[in-house]
């Protein structure tokens, strides 16, 4: 059985972005910025749960193929598509964690029925990289999607909001 840890703090006005080539999405960042959030960037499945393991994320916008780093898999791997796509292992944690899975946005350049239904199965938006107002509309909605306050994960009730 998997052991997730919770979160202490709460970081309303953050969104956490999970993509290994940060110099392709600073795009994403700087507009993520302009709507008036602050952006956190994890590179790998270790710096995003060693990050989701310190704090609630606004949301949470996760590139689907990125490296494992840093961790060991906590869970069983219900197929072989954690490893294909392993930002699968991030949502889960977050999710797991008690996190809303409107808060959760995954994308990749990849499209099909295996990624489309384990997103289905964890609750969270699933868009493609190639579908430019589709990936905006996502953004968009996590953006404006503020965590009502039966939403807030209760461990970070004691550490700062910020």
């Amino acid at each position: 059985m998997a052991t997730v840890n919770l979160p202490k703090a709460l970081l309303r006005e953050t969104i956490l972005v999970v993509d290994d080539e940060p110099e392709h999405i600073q795009w994403l960042l700087d507009y993520i910025e302009a709507k008036g959030m602050k952006t956190q960037l994890a590179c790998s499945v270790g710096e995003a749960v060693a990050l989701a393991e310190k704090n609630q994320y606004r949301g949470y916008i996760i590139d689907l193929n990125i490296p494992i780093g840093n961790w060991t898999p906590i869970f069983k791997n219900p197929s072989d598509i954690y490893e294909k796509y392993r930002g699968f292992f991030v949502i889960k944690y977050v999710r797991t964690q008690g996190n809303l899975g409107q808060n959760v946005m995954a994308y990749s350049a990849h499209y099909n029925e295996q990624i489309t239904g384990e997103a289905k199965t964890l609750y969270c938006e699933y868009t493609t990289k190639g579908r430019a107002k589709e990936f905006k509309a996502e953004v968009e909605k996590l953006i404006n999607t503020p965590l009502a306050p039966s939403r807030v994960i209760k461990s970070t009730l004691t550490g700062q909001t910020k």
